[in-house]
């Protein structure tokens, strides 16, 4: 670990720890019957750390909310000193696509570099990334191509806080719409092996690996 990675992952903690340890909802508030704490207006804080000033946990438009896992991904990483070494974004897939580049040597200083999960091993302070909704079956060629294509897919990303031998332990934004923790299968290797979905699997996009 790094003086920078774990910062970050203390600041992850505490987050989840103002979240309750999960237990918290993004739009519940003091005003609602039996909660002590504003948790909407957490989910503020993150959007306006990408310079996002009109929206809380809250704020519905047509029946939809704005997806602020990327926001808290920012929110973190930014706290813990990243400066300009991040790419600070509302949507998971411009990180990752810098991370990318930085892997391929196009993008110096920046501070994280996309890994294939079949070749690295996790560790703190690193990012989990996969696809969501249609993109929830690309692998990191794949996410790749396509973001070069259309410069956007949904996907998420998770910061790494622990490592175990059998698990990768991370936190992350916009779970259940919340603050929450994950346990991350490895294989024997250290590798992260396939994400569940019932009976199906599904691969990652990329580890990005944490250089700061």
């Amino acid at each position: 670990m790094t003086i920078f990675t774990d910062k970050l992952a203390q600041i992850c903690l505490a987050e989840y720890a103002r979240w309750d340890n999960g237990a918290g909802r993004e739009t519940q508030g003091t005003d609602d019957p039996g909660i002590a704490k504003d948790y909407y207006l957490f989910v503020e804080e993150y959007w306006k750390s990408i310079n996002i000033n009109n929206l809380t946990g809250r704020t519905v438009q047509g029946g939809i909310r704005p997806a602020w896992s990327s926001a808290f991904v920012s929110f973190c990483i930014r706290k813990a000193g990243a400066g300009t070494k991040f790419k600070y974004s509302q949507a998971h897939c411009h990180y990752i696509d810098a991370a990318m580049k930085a892997s391929a040597g196009a993008n110096a200083g920046y501070g994280y570099r996309a890994m294939k999960p079949a070749a690295y091993t996790p560790k703190v302070g690193d990012i989990i990334c996969g696809g969501r909704e249609y993109a929830k079956t690309y692998d990191y060629d794949q996410a790749k191509m396509i973001y070069q294509a259309d410069s956007f897919y949904p996907s998420h990303g998770d910061i790494v806080i622990e490592v175990t031998t059998t698990h990768a332990i991370t936190i992350g934004g916009n779970i259940i719409h919340n603050v929450d923790r994950k346990k991350l299968s490895l294989d024997g290797n250290g590798r992260l092996l396939p994400r569940k979905d019932g009976s199906k699997s599904y691969p990652w996009i990329a580890v990005l690996a944490c250089e700061i």
